[in-house]
């Protein structure tokens, strides 16, 4: 189950820099019109950090995406 684990966080890193790019903006910018504190958008793209499921649909709120995409792992999609 570790493994799997850690696989989501990092699927979870990876979406959220590639959405929040897509949309251009900072961690800092990101946090303030989520509501989410700006060291947890960091410590989530470095997979430091569990995110509860308030801030992940925070953060898909504001990155305009459903929840669920940010967990996807696009490489086992193809």
């Amino acid at each position: 189950m570790t493994d799997s684990f850690e696989e989501l966080k990092s699927t979870l890193s990876v979406n959220l820099k590639l959405y929040r790019a897509r949309v251009g903006l900072s961690q800092e910018r990101l946090a303030l019109e989520s509501g989410v504190d700006r060291t947890v958008v960091s410590r989530l793209e470095r997979c430091l950090i569990n995110p509860t499921l308030q801030i992940l649909l925070k953060l898909a709120v504001r990155l305009e995406v459903p929840v669920h995409e940010l967990l996807m792992d696009r490489d086992k999609q193809k």
